[in-house]
């Protein structure tokens, strides 16, 4: 016999259960429970997505990152939080200009202009975002 060959016969001959043991199969998962811890991680994944998708959807629309549906006879030039739900809004309708109060109780004429308010071009699309952003990040937001 080789060393190797006596090693292994002294192997069997201490421990004969070990060989037993370590050939035998582990033991079945039933496939129902399988099929539903598969199924949990799936619903919980999915959940997590459309918790991810809701968040982003009302952070675009409190930071006003979405375009307003507007017509042409109405448009909103400004507008400026007064409050935590207030706002002051400048509107054009025609050719002329009003301010409104915007709040929890309603919507109020504060004021129909005599004189048009000339306001400095906007930059639309990529800029704004980016314009938007920069005012986040240095602590004061940009309204």
């Amino acid at each position: 016999m080789t060393g190797g060959t006596r090693l292994a016969g002294l192997a069997l001959a201490v421990a004969p259960g070990a060989t037993v043991w370590a050939a035998a199969p582990a033991p079945a998962v039933p496939a129902a429970a399988g099929a539903a811890a598969g199924f949990a991680q799936v619903a919980v994944s999915l959940v997590l997505i459309v918790g991810v998708i809701i968040a982003l959807a009302w952070l675009a629309t409190r930071l006003r990152l979405t375009p307003r549906a507007g017509s042409s006879g109405l448009k909103v030039l400004a507008d400026v939080a007064v409050g935590p739900k207030e706002r002051v809004v400048l509107i054009k309708v025609g050719d002329a200009q009003a301010l409104l109060g915007v709040g929890a109780d309603g919507v109020r004429s504060l004021s129909l202009l005599e004189r048009v308010v000339e306001l400095p071009p906007e930059v639309n699309g990529a800029g704004a975002f980016a314009e938007r952003l920069k005012g986040l990040i240095s602590g004061g937001a940009k309204p």
